[in-house]
């Protein structure tokens, strides 16, 4: 795998952009409030548009904005009043500043351009989400009740259909940034009982297995480097991915080697097995090539931080709506009681990774 790499590998960045060379939909799939992620998606939007890929679809942002997205990126300033409220309609609980900065990067791009240059363009990809009517448990468990958060369908559906809309049908490449989990093609993702532990399906309508079915081998997952849910599910501690055999791999690399994108799929990585992770158990023979196409790893787990919550970004006016628009039912979490400071607390913590990540090395 060292040999393979020092022929192969390249800057997360500088690999990225070259597999739209013969892929159209380039998937990047992160954990998730990571702020490195976050950073590479900023640093990407100038070598995309270099490359004549012109679009990146994200998942933090509902497709129904996309009109004022489109002004926002198209404005003399950038109004950053706007890119929060975009933001906030997508989910109360995504106010983080790294995540706005992916909006002010692509405007800056754009404010660089004379008047007649195609533009940049972010494409808002999820589903319009109302958790109001989500109180309780069961509530949750409830397909009625579940057709009232998801109005329109659910998210993978409304952002596969994005994607073929705003994108496909104009024959057009993009680079689409989401959690891991919408964002596999080949891979059907376990779905086990909360209650046994038993599994119970295979997934196989995540966004990426939906434009896959369509357009096959010209769609391509790249997977940003972070623990996997454990064989027992997600309530147990997370686990190194690939067995750890990646992390203890990079572990003996100087620092300047680290930092890099590599295929999984037709490589020394892709024969990789995942015992210790719940996604060996999508298939008896289980090996890395099956989850992913390439990926991305930048630093050590141990090193891992968390993007920062935009400041003020729960107050007294806006509280009883954010605690409505939690999709957890659990009492502690959606209680009409909880404070600013401790929705704004939650949100930090969830950030935590020095915390989260403590037993990685």
């Amino acid at each position: 795998m060292l040999a393979w790499l020092d022929e192969h590998a390249s800057s997360p960045e500088e690999y990225i952009a070259s597999k739209f060379v013969d892929h159209d939909i380039v998937f990047l799939g992160e954990y998730h409030r990571i702020r490195h992620d976050a950073l590479l998606v900023q640093n990407l939007i100038p070598i995309l548009y270099r490359d004549g890929i012109y679009i990146l679809g994200i998942e933090f942002l509902r497709a129904r904005d996309q009109p004022d997205v489109d002004d926002l990126l198209a404005g003399d300033t950038f109004d950053e009043a706007l890119a929060h409220h975009l933001l906030w309609s997508q989910w109360p609980f995504w106010g983080y500043e790294e995540y706005a900065d992916i909006l002010r990067a692509a405007w800056l791009l754009n404010s660089s351009f004379p008047p007649e240059a195609r533009r940049f363009r972010v494409v808002g990809l999820n589903a319009v989400m109302d958790w109001s009517h989500v109180w309780t448990k069961e509530a949750r468990a409830d397909p009625e009740i579940m057709k009232r958060v998801f109005p329109e369908g659910d998210s993978d559906e409304i952002m596969a259909e994005t994607i073929r809309h705003e994108i496909l049908s104009k024959k057009e490449k993009a680079l689409i940034y989401s959690g891991i989990n919408h964002a596999y093609t080949r891979f059907q993702q376990p779905i086990l009982n909360e209650a046994t532990g038993e599994l119970v399906t295979l997934n196989s309508t995540r966004m990426g297995n939906r434009i896959f079915a369509e357009i096959g081998e010209r769609a391509f997952t790249i997977f940003l480097h972070a623990p996997w849910p454990a064989v027992t599910g997600y309530t147990d501690p997370a686990v190194y991915p690939a067995d750890g055999v990646i992390d203890a791999l990079f572990a003996t690399l100087p620092p300047g080697k680290r930092r890099v994108g590599f295929d999984v799929k037709d490589s020394p990585f892709g024969q990789l097995r995942a015992a210790t992770s719940l996604w060996a158990r999508a298939a008896k023979d289980f090996r890395l090539e099956m989850y992913c196409d390439g990926w991305i790893y930048q630093m050590p787990l141990s090193r891992y931080e968390g993007v920062q919550v935009i400041p003020g970004w729960f107050n007294e006016a806006n509280r009883l709506e954010a605690i409505a628009q939690s999709a957890n039912p659990d009492p502690r979490w959606k209680n009409r009681e909880r404070t600013v400071e401790q929705l704004m607390d939650g949100m930090a913590s969830d950030t935590d990774f020095k915390r989260r990540f403590a037993r990685f090395h």
